[in-house]
């Protein structure tokens, strides 16, 4: 269970760190691109 919410918590952070960065459409397509390379 703490394993469970530490992945969720870490998961959540970096949720933030990706939309506390500049969201734009352009980047999203870089960031989608970059993972079906």
């Amino acid at each position: 269970m703490y394993e469970k919410n530490t992945m969720l918590h870490l998961f959540q952070n970096l949720e933030y760190e990706i939309l506390s960065k500049k969201p734009t459409i352009l980047g999203f397509i870089q960031f989608r691109e970059g993972l079906y390379l």
